[in-house]
């Protein structure tokens, strides 16, 4: 019923029938014919101008996803200064611990972590992660802090949850050859997340990994423990769609940030 009223209205306004109404079809009349013939190719016009504009938009959207702790404590301090520098690029940011299909999703541009480096067909390695004890300056220690051996008798903040071994304490102190301290004597967290606020707020000892903790170290929110060795872990990766302009631009600026702090 609108369709018909905004056709009357159209031939009411030009002052000519465009359309010949029978009882179940509807043609053009020879008016209706030369008016189409006239106003097509300005339609075309229209339609393909808006096409354009969509892809355009399309093609400035960046789809990017990280994990929660990633997002949370390297990106997101870091996106200002990539809007400033490319304020043309819409960053849609997908934050998942879960990895997710890149091509299903339509995902442009992930950091992943892995055992090892990824060197397959779209993928460059960023860095290999260090771990190590960090704590906040108002944690009230029961010991010296002199060795890695008095962490046994300090109050240790462990991951529980689906986190490979290499990031438990237990992984740590046998890779030092020191029989790890039952987990019932700290406090046990279920994310990275929450496991660095409560070494920020004081809680206990964590062990955490750089990048990540590289700005509380910066800023004095969270010290290290003198003479005890970083451990190395596995591998931050990047990935890049291929094809994809603001995608290479992205991943440019991160393996640049990346560059200057090391």
């Amino acid at each position: 019923m609108a369709v018909s009223r905004q056709i009357a209205d159209l031939e009411h306004a030009i002052g000519q029938t465009l359309f010949s109404r029978n009882h179940r079809t509807v043609s053009l009349t020879r008016n209706g014919e030369i008016f189409s013939n006239a106003i097509s190719p300005a339609l075309d016009a229209i339609a393909g101008a808006l096409a354009q504009q969509r892809k355009s938009t399309s093609d400035q959207r960046l789809s990017v996803t990280v994990t929660s702790a990633f997002a949370t404590y390297w990106l997101m301090p870091r996106l200002v200064d990539f809007g400033a520098s490319h304020p043309e690029i819409e960053v849609n940011l997908v934050v998942s611990d879960r990895y997710l299909d890149l091509e299903a999703e339509g995902i442009d541009v992930a950091v992943r972590y892995s055992p090892q480096q990824q060197n397959q067909s779209g993928w460059v390695p960023l860095m290999q992660e260090t771990i190590l004890p960090v704590y906040s300056p108002n944690y009230n220690a029961h010991t010296s802090l002199g060795s890695e051996y008095d962490l046994k008798d300090e109050r240790l903040l462990f991951l529980s949850g689906r986190y490979r071994r290499e990031a438990r304490w237990e992984h740590w102190f046998a890779e030092r050859g020191i029989v790890p301290t039952e987990e019932r004597s700290g406090v046990s967290v279920n994310t990275y997340i929450n496991m660095l606020q409560a070494a920020i707020e004081g809680q206990g000892i964590a062990l955490a990994g750089r990048p990540l903790v590289d700005r509380f170290l910066a800023d004095g929110s969270l010290k290290t423990i003198p003479d005890i060795p970083a451990l190395k872990r596995g591998y931050y990766n990047l990935y890049r769609r291929s094809g994809h302009e603001n995608a290479r631009v992205f991943c440019g600026w991160i393996e640049a940030q990346f560059e200057s702090a090391n």
